[in-house]
């Protein structure tokens, strides 16, 4: 009784310090979002840049704490990260939209007054 009750300890105490895998696909999608965000000017846009800046703040959070085995935490960040960099790609793309729909109703009006 005494040694499987001991085994039975030794199994727990192992199991208790597995902790989490990393998040190494959830590093790689944030990394992915946060690229695209980039690459579409959301820098340009100052909504979109804000959360651009905290999504890349929130990768190297999450680096550092999956470098020091805390890959809970670092899955809660680039799960933020993530969220911000779509949400600062959403806003340049809406940046974007706005601005050729003005040159565009700008191109109607000159048409319409007869070029001049």
């Amino acid at each position: 009784m005494g040694r499987v009750l001991s085994g039975v300890v030794v199994l727990v105490v192992w199991a208790g310090c597995g902790g989490a895998p990393a998040p190494t696909e959830k590093l790689t999608a944030s990394e992915a979002a946060v690229r695209g965000a980039s690459e579409v000017g959301a820098a340009n846009v100052p909504a979109a840049a804000l959360h651009l800046k905290l999504a890349e703040e929130q990768v190297g959070k999450a680096k550092a704490a999956m470098a020091e085995d805390r890959n809970e935490e670092a899955e809660l960040l680039l799960m933020r990260a993530q969220s911000d960099a779509e949400l600062a790609l959403a806003l340049a793309r809406e940046a974007t939209a706005r601005t050729e729909a003005q040159a565009a109703l700008d191109q109607v009006a000159k048409l319409k007054s007869g070029g001049k």
